[in-house]
């Protein structure tokens, strides 16, 4: 073998027809995930759980129009969502099985929430948001998002699904990258529906845990606190983080809570925090912790999300440690976990 046909062939530049496609494609992205969003509302992908059907049967069980139906399940067919037959009918496929509900890693929720009109219409005022550094939800609704989420039960139900979602595949990762064992008490601020502190009390049967959130979502927790075999173990207790959370906990953890505001609000929710806790306790943030540099991280699009939305952010590791200082807190490690999240363990100063 000569050294010249040993050598690896030098890496092509992309050429310009192969980047003007992948730039169409980002450009007309938006079309793609309206389409995914409007047949997961109609429950089509359930529909098709048993068998494949023709678009008139589909059409009839959803109340649409049938030729116009049609049109978006071939779409999606050529993008492997569906699958279209000889018969003209339509089957599901292993990504369309994802947006079923009660599946394993369903993702149902989450196309329900970032499909829904007012999230849509708020990344459609990004201009807003960028020109005056505010969300764009309150501008176009009057109210913040969480105020609009309270007010309309079939979201917030929706919402509150897609957090336990999210958080499911996440807990085992957070579980196996800090150790909670030791400790007596450990206090979820913010913890929605429970997932996470269950695992965690399931991981370490000597823990005691309080779950506390807003009165609307916390009602949703004593189902899967009992299916983990916790109940015994976990007090629930509604919440305001702005005003109060339980005392003389061991553990403060917030999953997800910090990134939703913007500087002076998410200083006032670390401050409610750090009055509660005793000086041997230790404050846990679970975050998108954002690397320098230009490699992709799933952060920064959240980061955008959080911008037009809730006008909050994510934030470095740098703008963290900022934060925390504000609020006698001392940044004393940060553990990245298997997902893209990291552990923040700040303690009292």
């Amino acid at each position: 073998m000569t050294p010249q046909s040993d050598a690896q062939e030098p890496s092509k530049a992309p050429s310009f027809a192969d980047t003007s496609q992948r730039l169409s494609d980002m450009i007309t992205g938006f079309r793609l995930s309206q389409m995914i969003y409007v047949t997961t509302k109609l429950g089509i992908p359930d529909l098709l759980k048993n068998e494949a059907l023709t678009v008139d049967a589909l059409a009839q069980a959803t109340g649409t129009h049938a030729p116009s139906l049609y049109r978006v399940l071939r779409a999606l067919a050529s993008v492997g969502i569906f699958a279209e037959d000889e018969q003209s009918r339509f089957a599901i496929t292993p990504l369309a099985q994802q947006l079923q509900a009660g599946v394993p890693g369903s993702q149902r929720a989450k196309v329900l929430v970032f499909g829904e009109p007012s999230r849509w219409r708020s990344w459609g005022e990004m201009l807003y948001s960028v020109t005056t550094g505010e969300p764009a939800f309150p501008h176009l609704y009057g109210m913040d998002s969480w105020e609009y989420v309270g007010r309309n039960p079939e979201l917030n139900a929706t919402f509150n699904d897609y957090m336990t979602a999210n958080t499911t595949p996440q807990t085992a990762a957070i579980v196996e990258s800090y150790d909670f064992s030791g400790i007596g008490t450990l206090v979820d601020v913010g913890g929605g529906h429970g997932i996470l502190i269950s695992a965690i009390l399931q991981a370490n049967p000597e823990l005691h845990g309080i779950l506390c959130d807003a009165p609307h979502v916390v009602t949703g927790a004593v189902p899967i606190l009992e299916a983990a075999g916790v109940i015994d173990r976990c007090e629930i207790v509604p919440c305001d983080f702005f005003s109060s959370v339980p005392a003389d906990g061991d553990i403060y953890l917030l999953k997800f809570i910090i990134h939703d505001w913007d500087n002076e609000h998410a200083l006032a929710i670390l401050k409610t925090c750090r009055r509660a806790m005793p000086e041997h306790s230790r404050l846990l943030l679970i975050e998108n912790v954002i690397p320098p540099g230009n490699d992709p991280h799933p952060g920064k699009m959240t980061d955008l999300h959080m911008l037009v939305v809730y006008g909050g952010r994510e934030r470095t590791e740098a703008e963290y440690k900022t934060l925390l200082d504000k609020a006698s807190l001392e940044l004393k490690k940060l553990t990245p976990t298997q997902t893209q999240l990291s552990i923040i363990e700040a303690v009292p100063v």
